[in-house]
Order: structure tokens, then C-alpha cells, then sequence
């Protein structure tokens, strides 16, 4: 199948590592030109080069607070300008969660807030497309609990709720809107990684919840991302798809 992502402009909020540096693979191995963030310089310079260098094409990169509305609006409008014009918008940020008031501002304000800014800021670019598509990741946190208690779960919640209404509302305007779900994905340096060396009981028992019995992987979570992102999902708007191989017992 085509996913139609040749030629398209796709900014990645949150990419220099993890899922979000996985679907920048993804959708540059696609031909998709790019405009990736992160908080750290070092570790953003280190993605735009390898993507660069992997797969050709345009990777602009530029540091960003995205807990900071006008850094915010600032990055996807000079990623917009570098590009030429949007297609894609994808949010992978997260904050630091916690059960504080700290934890829940924080994540507020870079999981639910950056959104808000964010599509603000990119509206009139996708508007202009032809194939516009918004996609918020979020987590099956907001679906199950965990056995913790914090910020996380109940705002990624907020982010499903989200793309519903952006998806109903500019929808009308050609542009789709989804949030998508991953649950447990292991990956170098992830948290997932961390939990399996420091409680590797714990991690046993999530890889004997999954019907797999494994965990999922950056790559399997990508190419869904890529796919929803992309033309060839256009009848897809306004919903949220879990990425999880079974791990959650639950039904919708």
C-alpha cells in the first residue's frame, strides 16, 4: 500500500527520541520532509543528522519548551516557514507527571496545553493542504489504571477527548484529528527498558499480560502512527485507536 506520504510536510512535536523519534523514521522513509523538537539541543541535532543522513530530504530541528505557550506557537510557526507548508501534525510530547500540583501543571501544560497552542499556530497551514491529519499520542493510561496514582493517565484522557472535538470541529475544514494510544513499547533507553532492569518481576508480569508475551516495539507503534497520519487512513477522524497487542482487557 502507498501511504501517499511522498512529498508531504510533517512536524513532530517531541522526536529526538523514542516513539516520536520512530515515526520520524518512519515517515522519513516514506519521503516525507520533517520538522522535529525536543528539550534537549544535543540529543535533537543527533536525530535531525541521523535522519538526515539515513533517509535524504529536508529534517529542520529546533529546541522547544512546549511547556511555554509563545515557544510553543514559535517552533511549529518556523517549522511551517522551513517546510514550505504542513500536512502533518503530530504531538508526542509528555511532561513530567506526578500526583502534585507541580506533576499535574507541568503535565497539563505539555500534553494538553502544547496541543491547543500547537494546532492553533499550525491551522492555517493544514487548512491549505490537501490531506490534512492531526495526531495526538497519548497512552492506555487513560483508559486502565495502572496501579499509581498521578497526572498522566487522567490528562492523556483529556487528550482523547481532544481530538474528538478538533475532529468534529475541523473536520469541516479537511483536517483530520486522532488520538492514538500505545501501551507497554520497549525501546533503548525508554522507561520500559529502565523498569526491566530495576524490577524485572514487575516486567515479567506485563510481558505475561500481553497475549504475545512481549512487549510492543517503537517501529510497531510507528508505522500505525505513520498510516493514521497519512492519505490513506482519510476516512479515519475524530476517534482514538489503541496500539497495545492486547495488553488492555478492556472494550470500547
Amino acid at each position: 500500500m502507498d501511504l501517499g506520504l511522498r512529498g508531504r510536510k510533517a512536524i513532530i512535536l517531541g522526536a529526538s527520541r523514542g516513539i516520536g523519534r520512530y515515526t520520524a523514521a518512519a515517515l522519513a522513509a516514506e519521503g516525507a520532509s520533517l520538522a522535529i523538537c525536543g528539550r534537549g539541543a544535543e540529543a535533537l541535532a543527533r536525530a535531525r543528522d541521523e535522519l538526515a543522513a539515513e533517509f535524504g530530504g529536508l529534517v529542520h530541528a529546533a529546541p522547544a519548551d512546549l511547556a511555554d505557550p509563545d515557544a510553543t506557537r514559535a517552533f511549529v510557526a518556523g517549522a511551517v516557514e522551513a517546510l514550505g507548508g504542513l500536512d502533518i501534525l503530530i504531538h508526542n510530547a509528555t511532561g513530567q507527571s506526578g500526583q502534585d500540583a507541580e506533576g499535574w501543571r507541568n503535565t497539563f501544560d505539555v500534553d494538553v496545553m502544547a496541543a491547543v497552542h500547537a494546532v492553533e499556530a499550525a491551522r492555517e497551514a493544514l487548512e491549505a493542504s490537501d490531506a490534512a491529519s492531526v495526531v495526538f499520542i497519548g497512552s492506555t493510561a487513560s483508559k486502565q489504571w495502572f496501579g499509581r496514582w498521578s497526572s498522566y493517565g487522567p490528562l492523556k484522557g483529556a487528550m482523547r477527548v481532544l481530538a474528538n472535538e478538533l475532529g468534529q470541529a475541523l473536520g469541516r475544514k479537511g483536517v483530520r484529528v486522532n488520538a492514538l494510544s500505545p501501551g507497554a513499547t520497549l525501546f533503548p533507553g525508554g522507561g520500559w527498558e529502565r523498569t526491566r532492569e530495576a524490577n524485572p518481576e514487575f516486567f515479567r508480569g506485563v510481558e505475561r499480560s500481553i497475549p504475545f508475551g512481549r512487549l510492543g516495539s517503537g517501529e510497531e507503534v510507528a508505522r500505525v502512527i505513520a498510516f493514521v497520519a497519512s492519505p490513506a487512513a482519510s476516512w479515519i477522524n475524530a476517534t482514538h485507536i489503541v496500539v497495545d497487542g492486547g495488553q488492555g482487557k478492556f472494550v470500547d
